[in-house]
């Protein structure tokens, strides 16, 4: 009886990893780093950087984003002011038009940023934070196995936006904005 318990059991095991090695892969986890918030930062002499930790199911990717970002003078940063800085943390939805994480993509999600600009008149700094709505599309492109290039775009709408006055210049940032970089990822099947 004993014996007839463990093949019964033995077989059950077996059967679950043949099953398994027979499935789809349809369950990834991955890494990303974007390559915009580096660039900019060191235009700027700062450090900055940007990552996300995804996982997919099927079609679908849930990302969590973190980024910061400083500001070149005299580009993107509005005049009569200096310094500017972002950092943004962020929950994103993904879905992929083409199996295993591969081909184009669009996602939808919410970000919070932490603003800071200065001033060249002074040593005052400005800080405020805004939620943002976000809309996004790219194309993962696998070169070699699962490691991949993922150019996208991106527009964010502001969902607050307070004046910030310093030294007697005024900004308020704009409603809307866009921006379009280039990813490299990797991920693994679980």
């Amino acid at each position: 009886m004993k014996t007839r318990a463990t093949l019964l059991i033995a077989l059950c095991v077996l059967a679950g990893r043949v099953q398994a090695a027979e499935s789809p892969e349809n369950v990834a986890l991955g890494f990303e780093i974007d390559l915009l918030p580096f660039t900019l930062s060191a235009i700027d002499g700062q450090l900055g950087g940007a990552a996300n930790v995804w996982l997919g199911l099927d079609w679908v990717r849930l990302r969590a984003v973190g980024s910061h970002i400083a500001f070149p003078p005299g580009f993107l940063t509005p005049s009569g002011f200096s310094n500017r800085e972002l950092t943004a943390a962020a929950g994103i939805v993904d879905v992929f038009f083409l199996p295993k994480f591969a081909g184009p993509w669009i996602g939808a999600g919410f970000e919070y940023w932490w603003n800071s600009i200065g001033s060249p008149s002074g040593p005052a700094t400005a800080y405020w934070n805004s939620w943002v709505a976000t809309l996004g599309a790219g194309f993962v492109w696998k070169f070699w196995g699962n490691l991949y290039l993922n150019p996208w775009a991106a527009g964010h709408l502001l969902l607050a936006r307070p004046e910030v006055t310093l030294y007697g210049a005024s900004y308020t940032p704009a409603p809307l904005s866009a921006e379009i970089s280039l990813k490299i990822g990797w991920f693994l099947w679980l």
